[in-house]
């Protein structure tokens, strides 16, 4: 069985080659559609997620966890499995046959009943088919072989943009139609990486996993996340929609482009979810408190802390960034992706709380805090979005309002879901660490930039600058943890066995 570190390494290895796969895919895809074709796309995969999430109910978190606390047997996956076909074939058939030609057109800008299909079944298969599948590898610490699956899909998908742009083929629905064959064959090999119990589909003593016992498990976890579920479906639609109507297919473009940049910083925290579900849920239900506040602790505080400094070197470079990746067309959205870059640093704090409570089964206490933030949220993306001439006038800063919106409600709802786990557990609210964290981070970042920038001139080559900021940030950076441990639930003699450690390694190679 791979330990957590060992399974931690290959799960953030096998991001970091995604994450490159995923946002070179992104910057082509941005450049060759352009910003209108391209902002169209990301709205219906961004309108589509948030679809399949209102579908959903909760019962693929519900899934995982109760996957997670025990091996289950064959009937409780295959009677899972026909709910998410259900799921489908509903949405499907709205989609095609149900859905008024009026509403068709207020929704989805005008978009073909079979680009929304399309649209639809790349969501799916990817946001639901094969998330669900990737956890049913992670729930058998079937961690690196997952990662290696997930990672050859992604490369694959880079391949097949390129050659279609090669051979002047590239066009929306033909991405869509890749998606969906991609992620199905990777869900249907990840699936087979689950070990079930030896309890058979045909035998009637299963005591565990019968269809009263399942519905029970499923309500009692889901029946709580369902209202907020469906709020979560009209915030997140919202966003995208209030955006596209009111902005704009280019600043969906320069928003979704500044999103796809921003999720760097999400990489750690993105390598780590998982298994620590998986661990969370097995040391609660083995009632195991004090390695339960640990996993808690250290997670928050270190990747709060990964997700600091990626956006505190990042963030002085956006035009940078933008000019030589996507492009001219697209430095519009400078100030948008300087914003974005924000996002991630509490959104890995809000994804470690939603794990912590989703694997614990307080479902209530994340629909409560869930909701609270959505709705003001809500009410915050109407201000942000709105032209200044509607009946409640809006101040229309198009992508720069969604993006502030999204980085202050986020602080907002994160550190109440903080405090409400707080007390949940009767712990201590830990918060200090997030203002010198990101302050910290942020202000050594905009000082290395300003002090090459100075030195070397504006005119200055990039590829000399981009180095010299690298390795001044990283030194300062690392100054400030020697002094400031704390900040990474560290003391400074286990940061430095961890340094000795580090050493040692590099010698070996």
């Amino acid at each position: 069985m791979a330990n957590i570190k060992s399974r931690f390494f290959a799960s953030f290895v096998a991001n970091l080659i995604r994450s490159v796969a995923t946002v070179a895919t992104g910057i082509l895809l941005a450049r060759w559609l352009g910003p209108t074709d391209y902002g169209r796309m990301s709205f219906l995969l961004a309108a589509f997620t948030a679809l399949r999430g209102m579908l959903d109910l909760g019962s693929s978190t519900a899934f995982f966890t109760l996957l997670s606390r025990r091996q289950r047997s064959k009937r409780f996956i295959a009677v899972f499995w026909g709910w998410i076909a259900i799921q489908l074939v509903v949405a499907l058939l709205f989609l095609l046959l149900l859905m008024p030609d009026s509403l068709l057109g207020i929704l989805w800008a005008g978009e073909s009943r079979s680009v929304l299909a399309l649209a639809f079944l790349a969501a799916f298969m990817q946001g639901t088919v094969w998330t669900l599948a990737a956890q049913m590898a992670e729930a058998s610490r079937q961690t690196i072989r997952g990662q290696q699956i997930n990672t050859l899909a992604v490369m694959l998908h880079l391949i097949v943009v390129i050659a279609l742009a090669l051979l002047g083929k590239l066009a929306i629905t033909l991405v869509f139609v890749v998606l969906i064959i991609e992620w199905a064959i990777a869900a249907w090999f990840a699936s087979r990486l689950y070990v079930s119990s030896k309890v058979s589909l045909t035998e009637g003593a299963a005591e565990s996993d019968t269809p009263k016992s399942m519905f029970r498990e499923f309500f009692v976890y889901c029946a709580p996340l369902i209202p907020v579920m469906l709020l979560g479906f009209v915030h997140d639609f919202a966003d995208r929609w209030m955006l596209q109507t009111w902005g704009g297919a280019k600043e969906q473009a320069y928003f979704s482009v500044a999103q796809q940049y921003s999720a760097v910083a999400l990489l750690a925290t993105v390598s780590v979810l998982r298994i620590l579900w998986k661990e969370v849920a097995e040391a609660h239900h083995q009632q195991d408190m004090q390695r339960l506040k640990a996993l808690y602790q250290r997670a928050s505080r270190l990747l709060f802390f990964v997700g600091a400094f990626v956006a505190g070197g990042l963030q002085p470079l956006a035009p940078e960034i933008l000019r030589v990746t996507v492009g001219q067309d697209y430095l519009s959205g400078t100030t948008a992706m300087a914003i974005m870059l924000l996002y991630p640093v509490h959104q890995s704090m809000g994804q470690i709380g939603g794990t912590m409570l989703f694997a614990t089964g307080h479902t209530r206490v994340y629909a409560l805090s869930g909701s609270l933030g959505m709705l003001v949220s809500l009410v915050a993306a109407y201000l942000v979005l709105a032209p200044n001439n509607a009946a409640v006038p809006g101040l229309q800063l198009g992508a720069n309002g969604l993006a502030l919106k999204l980085v202050f409600v986020q602080i907002f709802s994160v550190s109440f879901m903080a405090w409400m786990i707080a007390r949940t557990f009767g712990w201590h609210f830990d918060w200090k660490y997030q203002i010198f964290a990101l302050l910290g981070c942020v202000g050594l970042g905009w000082s290395s930039h300003l002090a090459v920038w100075s030195l070397l001139g504006e005119n200055g080559s990039l590829f000399l600058k981009l180095p010299l900021m690298a390795l001044l940030y990283i030194g300062l950076v690392s100054l400030y943890v020697y002094f400031s441990p704390w900040l990474l639930s560290m003391t400074r003699s286990e940061l430095k066995v961890g340094l000795t450690r580090l050493k040692a390694l590099v010698k070996l190679k």
